[in-house]
C-alpha cells in the first residue's frame, strides 16, 4: 500500500557471483518509471518514488532474470543485487553467460576494451578515452576533427587498421572515425595490439581498432548537445524503433563544429631583421565542421535471414589547415573537403541447427575529395595577408583538385561449429578502388596539357583468413590461423620533377601468406593467462603507391611491411580488485615511411627495421561502494636495426623516432547522492603523463642516463625534444530525477600546461565543456 505525500530514492549496484559490477543490465521498478541501464560500475538510481511496495526487476543477457518485492519506508534505500549466470551443460562442456564486453576482454587474443557506455554522458572525445588505455597513444594535431594517428606498442600510421562492427572502415574516409564520432553512438571500442582475430579481415601489422555500434533493442531515443571552448558545438541524435512483423528502422546522426582557435606558441619572423622569436598567438585558420547521417531499415527473425539491414549514409566535412605537418609556416586559406553517399547491405543468418553462421556485408560508394590552395600571396601568424604577384598557393604546391575515388568493399564471414568444443572460421575481404580527377595546378604528361589525375589509377586488395579454434579441456583454449594477402595496382608514376609520357604506366601484383595462433589457460574462474603470436603483412595502400598528385610522389616498387608479433599476459579479478600484466615482442622489417625527396616532394619508402619489447600493467580497485580508482602504465623499448651503410651505422640500436616510450594514466570516479529525491551526482578526475620523447632519431649515447630512461634529460638540442607532459582533467555528471536528462561538465587540462602531439604540434590549453543528454529507452 502506497503512502502518498512523501518521496524516496532507491539506488543500488548489480553484480555477478564474484562481486564484479555488471554494466548494461536493465533495471525496472513498476510501470510508472522508465527502465534504466546500469553504468560501468553496475549502478542505478530511481528518484521521486512514493513510499510503498514495488517489484524490482533486473535482466541481462547471459544471466538469470532477477525479481524482488521491496518496500520503501525511508527517504533513501540502497540495495546490492547479485545476478546468477545462466549455465548450460552440453557434452561435458559448461557454457556460462557473460556480457559481450566481458567476452571481448577475456578472449585468447587480447583486446583492450574501452566501454563507452560508462562515459556516454561525459563531454569526452573518443580519442581522449582511448588515450587512457594501456599501450595506446593518439596523435591528433589541430584539435577537433583533425585526422588522428594511433600508436600501439610503437606501431602507428597505416600499420593500424580501423573497423566498424568488424568491417574495414576506409570506405567512409574522413566522415566517420575516432576523430569525430560521439561516444554516445558506440557500445564499446576493441583495441587489438600485434595479433588480430580472423573476424577482423585486414592486413594490419601493429593492431586494429574495432568500433562496436550500439545495438538497437526496442524503441529508443538518445540525443545530446555539447558546447565548449574555442566555439565548439557537437550535436548527436540516435533513434530506433521496432515495427510489426520483425521490421525495424533507425537513424544515427551527428554534427561537429569547432573554430579550434586556441593559443599556441610559435616562432614568429620579424619582417625587418628576419630574426625569429617565440610568441603566443591565436590560431585563426584551424576550424573544422562536418556532419554524418545514416538511416537504416531492416528485417529480423525470418527462416532465410536472422537479420537483413539496408543502410544509406551521407557525410560532408571541411577542414581548414593552419600549418604543414610541423608548426613552421602559417597558412590562411588552405582547405580540405570530403563527402560521399554510402549505401550498404548487411546480411546475417544461421543454418543446420545453428552449426553454420554467415555474415555478409557489402558497400559501394564514391568518395569526393577537394583540396584548395590558390591564395596569391601568404599569411603571417597574425592573419595578415600579403599579396605576391605571380605566386599561387601558400604551400610550395598549389592545388585546386577535385578527386573521385570509387570504392567497393565486401566482407564475407562464415563459421562452422563441429561441436561445442571446435569450430572452423573463414573470413574473406575484397576491396577495390579507382581514383580519377582533375587539378588545374597539377602535373601534366610530357609535351601535353593532359592532367595526370585524369588517367584512372586502380587498386585491388584481397585478404583471406582461416581459423580453427577450440578447447582441449575446459581450462585450455586454442586457435590456429592462416592468412593470405594479395594486391594489384596500376597507375602512372608521375610527378612534377619527373616528365612522363602519356603511354607510360606502372603495375604491380603480389601475393603473400602469414600464420598465427593463440592459447588461453583458465587457472580459476577469475584468473587466466594467455599467449598469442602472428607473422603478418601490411600491404602498401593505394595512396602510398600512387602518391597524391601533389606533394607525395608515386612509388610502385614498395614492398609490404612484415612483422613477427608475440604477446603474453596474465589477468585476474577478485571482489574489489582487477589487474592485468602484459608483455610483448615485435620485430618489423620494411617499415613504410614518408620521407623527403627533391624539395618540396616526399615519397613512401621501405626505410626502417624495428625490434622491440615492452610491458603494460592495468588495474582497477573498488575503494568503497561509491569510489573507484584505475591506473595503468606502459614502458616500451623500440629500436632500429639493420643499417649497413657507414654513414648510418650509428642508427643501429637507436629509439624509433617520434614515438613515446613511457606513459601512464590514473583516474578516480566517485558516485554521490547528496540530494535525496533530487537526482544523482557523479564526479571524476583523470591524470595522464607522457615521458619526453624525440622528434628525430637521436644517438643512443645522448639518451637520458636514468634507469630505463625514466628521468634525466637527453643530450640534444631542445627543438628535437618533445618534453614531459602532464594532463589533468576533471568533471561532474548530474542525472536529473526521472533519469532522462543528464548534465555533464568537464574542464580539460586543469593546470593549463603546454601539451604537444608527436610532431611537436601544440595542443589546446585549458578548455571548458558542457553536455546535455536526453534518453528514452523502451525495451518492452
Amino acid at each position: 500500500m502506497h503512502v502518498y505525500g512523501q518521496s524516496a530514492l532507491l539506488s543500488g549496484v548489480v553484480q555477478d557471483e564474484q562481486g564484479q559490477a555488471i554494466p548494461g543490465a536493465s533495471v525496472s521498478i513498476g510501470n510508472q518509471f522508465a527502465s534504466q541501464i546500469t553504468d560501468q560500475s553496475g549502478r542505478f538510481s530511481f528518484s521521486g518514488l512514493r513510499f510503498g511496495n514495488y517489484t524490482l526487476k533486473v535482466t541481462h543477457v547471459g544471466y538469470v532474470a532477477y525479481a524482488e518485492a521491496i518496500t520503501l519506508e525511508r527517504p533513501k534505500t540502497s540495495v546490492v543485487i547479485q545476478l546468477i549466470a545462466q549455465s548450460t551443460i552440453l557434452d561435458d562442456v559448461t557454457v556460462t553467460g557473460k556480457t559481450e564486453t566481458q567476452q571481448a576482454r577475456e578472449q585468447a587474443i587480447r583486446a583492450v576494451v574501452v566501454d563507452t557506455r560508462a562515459v556516454a554522458e561525459q563531454p569526452a572525445t573518443l580519442a581522449e578515452l582511448m588515450n587512457r588505455a594501456p599501450g595506446v597513444r593518439i596523435r591528433q594535431s589541430g584539435g577537433l576533427g583533425s585526422q588522428p594517428d594511433i600508436s600501439m606498442n610503437g606501431f602507428q600510421g597505416r600499420a593500424v587498421r580501423y573497423f566498424k562492427d568488424g568491417i574495414p572502415l576506409s570506405y567512409l574516409g574522413a566522415g566517420y572515425g575516432i576523430h569525430n564520432i560521439p561516444v554516445n553512438t558506440l557500445e564499446r571500442v576493441e583495441v587489438y595490439k600485434g595479433v588480430l582475430p580472423i573476424a577482423l579481415g585486414a592486413d594490419a601489422l601493429g593492431g586494429a581498432v574495432n568500433l562496436i555500434s550500439q545495438r538497437q533493442t526496442g524503441n529508443q531515443l538518445n540525443a545530446s548537445y555539447e558546447i565548449a571552448s574555442f566555439n565548439t558545438h557537437r550535436l548527436t541524435v540516435n533513434a530506433g524503433a521496432d515495427f510489426n512483423h520483425g521490421w525495424y528502422g533507425g537513424v544515427e546522426a551527428f554534427y561537429n563544429y569547432s573554430k579550434n582557435n586556441y593559443t599556441a606558441a610559435v616562432m614568429v619572423t620579424d619582417p625587418d631583421t628576419r630574426n625569429q622569436t617565440e610568441q603566443n598567438i591565436e590560431l585563426f585558420h584551424n576550424a573544422y565542421k562536418g556532419y554524418y547521417t545514416e538511416g537504416h531499415i531492416g528485417l529480423r527473425n525470418r527462416p532465410w535471414a536472422d537479420d537483413l539491414r539496408l543502410s544509406l549514409a551521407y557525410f560532408d566535412t571541411e577542414r581548414q589547415q593552419q600549418h604543414p605537418a610541423l608548426m613552421t609556416d602559417p597558412y590562411g586559406a588552405v582547405l580540405g573537403k570530403q563527402s560521399s553517399f554510402v549505401p550498404s547491405l548487411h546480411y546475417q543468418s544461421s543454418f543446420f541447427n545453428d552449426k553454420l553462421t554467415i555474415d555478409q556485408f557489402a558497400v559501394a560508394n564514391n568518395l569526393d575529395l577537394h583540396t584548395v590552395d590558390t591564395a596569391r600571396g601568404y599569411y603571417d601568424w597574425f592573419g595578415q595577408f600579403t599579396p605576391v604577384t605571380g605566386r599561387v598557393g601558400e604551400s610550395s604546391r598549389p592545388s585546386l583538385s577535385n578527386v573521385d575515388i570509387w570504392q567497393l568493399t565486401s566482407r564475407t564471414y562464415a563459421r562452422w561449429s563441429f561441436n561445442e568444443r571446435h569450430a572452423l572460421s573463414i573470413n574473406y575481404v575484397y576491396m577495390r578502388s579507382r581514383r580519377e580527377g582533375e587539378d588545374p595546378y597539377g602535373p601534366r604528361f610530357s609535351g601535353t596539357d593532359i592532367d595526370v589525375l585524369s588517367i584512372p589509377a586502380n587498386y585491388a586488395k584481397q585478404v583471406v583468413g582461416v581459423d580453427w579454434s577450440g578447447a582441449f579441456t575446459d581450462q585450455l583454449q586454442f586457435s590456429i590461423m592462416g592468412k593470405g594477402y594479395r594486391y594489384q595496382s596500376r597507375g602512372t608514376e608521375s610527378w612534377a620533377n619527373r616528365p612522363i609520357n602519356l603511354d607510360e604506366e606502372a603495375s604491380v601484383s603480389k601475393t603473400y601468406g602469414g600464420v598465427g595462433g593463440s592459447l588461453k589457460y583458465q587457472y580459476a574462474p577469475n584468473t587466466f593467462a594467455r599467449f598469442s603470436t602472428e607473422y603478418a603483412y601490411r600491404l602498401p595502400e593505394s595512396e602510398e603507391l600512387f602518391g597524391d598528385a601533389m606533394w607525395v610522389v608515386p612509388n610502385f616498387s614498395l614492398n609490404p611491411e612484415r612483422s613477427l608479433n608475440v604477446n603474453l599476459g596474465f589477468n585476474t579479478r577478485q571482489r574489489l580488485v582487477r589487474y592485468e600484466v602484459n608483455a610483448f615482442y615485435r620485430e618489423t622489417k620494411g617499415l613504410i615511411l614518408l620521407v623527403p625527396t627533391i624539395a618540396p616532394y616526399a615519397q613512401y619508402r621501405n626505410i626502417n627495421n624495428v625490434r622491440g619489447f615492452g610491458v603494460e600493467a592495468d588495474a582497477m580497485v573498488t575503494l568503497t561502494n561509491y569510489l573507484q580508482a584505475t591506473a595503468n602504465v606502459t614502458w616500451q623499448s623500440l629500436r632500429l636495426f639493420g643499417f649497413t651503410s657507414p654513414q648510418d651505422l650509428w642508427r643501429n640500436g637507436t629509439r624509433l623516432q617520434n614515438t613515446p616510450f613511457f606513459f601512464a594514466n590514473a583516474g578516480l570516479m566517485n558516485r554521490l547522492e547528496p540530494f535525496a529525491n533530487h537526482g544523482q551526482l557523479n564526479t571524476y578526475l583523470h591524470y595522464n603523463f607522457v615521458r619526453e620523447f624525440y622528434l628525430q632519431t637521436i644517438p643512443k649515447d645522448a639518451e637520458p642516463d636514468g634507469p630505463l630512461g625514466l628521468w634525466g634529460e637527453a643530450g640534444v638540442e631542445s627543438a628535437v625534444i618533445i618534453p614531459n607532459q602532464h594532463l589533468l582533467s576533471g568533471g561532474i555528471n548530474y542525472q536529473f530525477p526521472a533519469n532522462r536528462y543528464t548534465l555533464g561538465i568537464e574542464v580539460k587540462n586543469l593546470a593549463n600546461t603546454r601539451l604537444y602531439d608527436y610532431f611537436r604540434v601544440q595542443r589546446a590549453g585549458r578548455s571548458f565543456h558542457l553536455k546535455l543528454t536526453y534518453q528514452i529507452t523502451d525495451k518492452t
